[in-house]
């Protein structure tokens, strides 16, 4: 069986946008886990009062409410999570020397762009 021997530095770079591309998918992995948390399992982790809550005074209503809002935001992540795996992907191809994938630098630096932007107003939240 014979071997295959990549170019140290097409292997680096594919390790090197993995990690690029993992580091942006905490985003929307913290998106989903907040989503089912906050919203699929709102009674458990908010025990009320449920006055000023949306869907409130009941807790019915109120964890009903949280679910509904939370479902769109848990599929906006599981796409977001789709999206950079096809980045990646592309980024693997790019690095391989396939043409047409020029897109995927400047993609991938706005996201980054975003995605600091996202964090540190988060940060001043906060």
């Amino acid at each position: 069986m014979p071997q295959h021997t990549a170019k140290p530095a097409r292997s680096a770079g594919v390790v090197a946008s993995g990690i690029a591309v993992g580091l942006l998918g905490l985003i929307p992995l913290a998106m989903i886990a907040l989503g089912v948390a906050r919203g699929a399992f709102y009674g458990l982790v908010d025990h009320g009062p449920y006055d000023n809550a949306w869907g409130g005074p009941s807790k019915q209503g109120a964890w009903a409410a949280h679910f509904a809002i939370s479902v769109p935001v848990v599929v906006v992540g599981m796409l977001a999570l789709v999206g950079l795996a096809a980045l990646h992907r592309r980024w693997r191809r790019w690095l391989g020397g396939e043409r047409g994938c020029r897109w995927v630098l400047p993609v991938t630096v706005l996201l980054y762009a975003g995605a600091a932007l996202l964090v540190r107003a988060w940060i001043h939240q906060l």
